[in-house]
């Protein structure tokens, strides 16, 4: 008997032997899954069987199966919940405006962003320690946030030859020239701050 062919994924078998409205059926029948599938994932990392997930929730081992395979529009807030507290997650649900555009999700994402540090910032007023661990954090924040801007700028930017993505040079009047002042150094800089 001839070995059958391999396939890496059941999407690729759908994609090479079925029809294109059953390869529709099937693609819509993943995406109606997808929180479902994510809570299997979780369960799975956390190194738990859905028996114990069950034990840990107080229901049965069938029900912890229901909700993995259930379509996302019949879980309920309530089985989430329980789910997530199991697996000590917390829940957060976010409402946007249907349609809205990637550039409006990124400065949706970036306000949010804005207000976790300031939040941080808030909650370390007074306590001197805290503080630095606030101030810390921002510039380590400020340092990664940076460098995946600039990683991300420089795969949409045409570069030239040598061309470097950015140039950092101080005001030719100035006294106190730092030794070198490319991106690498202010990136180590930032990131190696005075503590």
């Amino acid at each position: 008997m001839a070995a059958g062919r391999k396939y890496s994924s059941v999407s690729e078998l759908y994609i090479r032997h079925a029809s294109a409205e059953e390869c529709d059926s099937f693609v819509k029948s993943l995406n109606s899954r997808k929180l479902a599938k994510t809570l299997f994932a979780l369960r799975s990392k956390a190194g738990l069987t859905q028996k114990e997930l069950a034990e840990k929730i107080g229901i049965t081992q069938s029900k912890v199966s229901k909700i993995e395979h259930a379509q996302d529009v019949t879980l309920t807030i309530g089985d989430i919940l329980q789910y997530c507290d199991a697996l000590d997650l917390q829940l957060h649900v976010g409402l946007m405006p249907d349609g809205m555009t990637l550039v409006n999700q990124v400065k949706f994402h970036w306000n949010e962003l804005q207000r976790h540090l300031e939040k941080i910032q808030e909650i370390s007023k007074g306590n001197v320690v805290m503080e630095k661990a606030a101030r810390d954090f921002t510039f380590e924040a400020a340092h990664n946030i940076t460098d995946g801007l600039l990683a991300t700028l420089g795969n949409v930017m045409p570069k030239q030859e040598n061309e470097e993505l950015l140039t950092v040079s101080a005001p030719s009047d100035s006294k106190e020239l730092p030794d070198d002042c490319s991106p690498a150094t202010l990136s180590k800089q930032l990131c190696h701050h005075e503590k």
